[in-house]
């Protein structure tokens, strides 16, 4: 799965010279924790809500409404935005946004094809990514079973499901040692029991189960 496959094509926008209130208000308008800063049409930063709180005068001010206006239509975009930012393609893999997200502590990365900005990706497109690669949004049941980390045991696991006839959404894996991991299948059936009793009676250790 691509970032091209659940980014927001053509996000809304703002430039460099735009005030702190109307940007502010486009936020509002649009519920949108982010923005990208565009001049001729060229990514040139991100604002965030942030950003934006940071800009406007304290709650506790002692300026009046009228002085507080005049202060903030002063600040523009380009005052308070972040530059420096961090950029993928359409064809950047979920997992690799997702580790650069994480790694780089970042809510969101523009996507840029031929230096032109043509989407972007938040923390909600991750998500909804993930479901989908996991298969969160179809019903079944999740078994973990806890099995040494040996070559060809996930194709034992699932010519086992395979001979119940059952089929298999989502398989991952994670170590839990230097030669254990747990592999967590979700497959698509009504009633565990006749997984779990064949997964038990060839020696493997479940280790946890659920209908989801």
């Amino acid at each position: 799965m691509f970032v091209k496959n659940f980014m927001t094509k053509d996000p809304i926008t703002v430039t460099l010279d735009k005030s702190i209130p109307f940007t502010a208000d486009v936020m509002k308008k649009h519920k949108l924790k982010r923005l990208p800063v565009m001049d001729n049409n060229r990514l040139v930063g991100i604002i965030t809500e942030k950003d934006v709180a940071k800009a406007l005068p304290s709650p506790a001010t002692s300026l009046s409404k009228y002085e507080i206006n005049y202060l903030t239509d002063k600040i523009t975009v380009a005052d308070v935005m972040t530059a420096d930012v961090i950029t993928v393609t359409p064809n950047t893999t979920v997992e690799e946004a997702t580790m650069i997200m994480h790694q780089e502590d970042v809510g969101c990365l523009p996507v840029l094809e031929n230096d032109q900005l043509v989407g972007i990706v938040t923390e909600t497109n991750i998500y909804d990514a993930l479901t989908k690669l996991f298969g969160f949004d179809r019903p079944g049941l999740r078994v973990t079973v806890q099995v040494q980390d040996r070559i060809g045991v996930i194709a034992d696991l699932t010519t086992l499901i395979k001979n119940l006839d059952l089929t298999i959404i989502s398989l991952a894996t994670y170590a839990t040692g230097p030669e254990t991991a747990s592999i967590v299948i979700r497959i698509a059936v009504n009633n565990p029991e006749p997984v779990v009793k064949t997964l038990t009676d060839h020696g493997y250790d479940v280790v946890h189960y659920t209908m989801l």
